[in-house]
This record gives C-alpha cells, sequence and structure tokens, in this order.
C-alpha cells in the first residue's frame, strides 16, 4: 500500500495517486504534481523551510508536518554534467544533467536532455518542461 496526501500524520491510502516508477510516503505528492504539471516541494509546518529531496522530517526543527508547494520551476544552473555512458531508456546521449538553484531558494536535479552540451554554463537561466517518458509523467529543464 502506497501513502497518498501531504504527510503529516495523514493515513495511508490505496494507490499512490499517480503512475512513476517509484512510490513512497515522501514521494508520492511529488509525482502527483508531475501528472498535474506541477513541480511540488514540501514545506515544513513546524519552521517553514522548503526542503529537496522530500524526507520524512525537516533536518531544521525536526518537524514530521510539512505541505506540498508548488515551485515557479525557474531558476540558474547551479552545476552540470554531461552523462555518456550507460544509456538509459528514453534519453539519447550525450545528455546535460544540472543541478538549478532554484528562486525559491533550493536546489533541484533535472535531465536537460535535448539541450546541445556546448550550451551548458554554469549561472544560466532555465526553466522547468514538463513531459512523459513513457507511461510517467516527469520533468526536465530548458534554457531560457
Amino acid at each position: 500500500m502506497a501513502y497518498g496526501g501531504s504527510g503529516g500524520g495523514e493515513q495511508p491510502v490505496a494507490g499512490p495517486g499517480h503512475n512513476a516508477p517509484c512510490s513512497n510516503r515522501d514521494f508520492d505528492f511529488f509525482y502527483r504534481g508531475l501528472e498535474q504539471g506541477a513541480l511540488l516541494a514540501q514545506r515544513c509546518g513546524g519552521c517553514g523551510r522548503l526542503r529537496n529531496p522530500p524526507s520524512p522530517s525537516c533536518p531544521h526543527c525536526r518537524s514530521f508536518e510539512w505541505l506540498p508547494v508548488a515551485l515557479s520551476g525557474n531558476g540558474r544552473i547551479h552545476s552540470y554534467t554531461v552523462h555518456h555512458h550507460p544509456p538509459l531508456p528514453g534519453f539519447a546521449v550525450p545528455h546535460p544533467i544540472v543541478i538549478v538553484a532554484l528562486d525559491e531558494g533550493i536546489r533541484m536535479m533535472g535531465a536537460m536532455d535535448g539541450t546541445p552540451p556546448e550550451a551548458m554554463a554554469i549561472d544560466l537561466p532555465v526553466s522547468v518542461e514538463f513531459l512523459r517518458r513513457g507511461d510517467s509523467a516527469a520533468y526536465r529543464f530548458r534554457l531560457s
């Protein structure tokens, strides 16, 4: 059984409510957001800080309470690498993978497949793009 809802002591519900490759209480909200074209993060119910990746409790105040928050998906490339091998299903190689410093103050990793590796540079502005990879909702970043 997978967990749905926004955390914070909710009861488990049958099914994840999304079509993602994995399912657990900490990540289900994120994949449901992708299905709806939203990039989500957890906002701590104790101290109000955003966190990524999702986790069961806040690393700052240790609260187990949280709410999902929609992010703008806009930010700047903090770091990147270019993936060459092994080939991954649904991705042509080489393709860039980035860590983006989002405008909201957290960092998120994502693919930038479809962007030429030679176009990559630290601090370039990017925005999120939603797509499907097979049966799963997904996202990637694009140069703004």
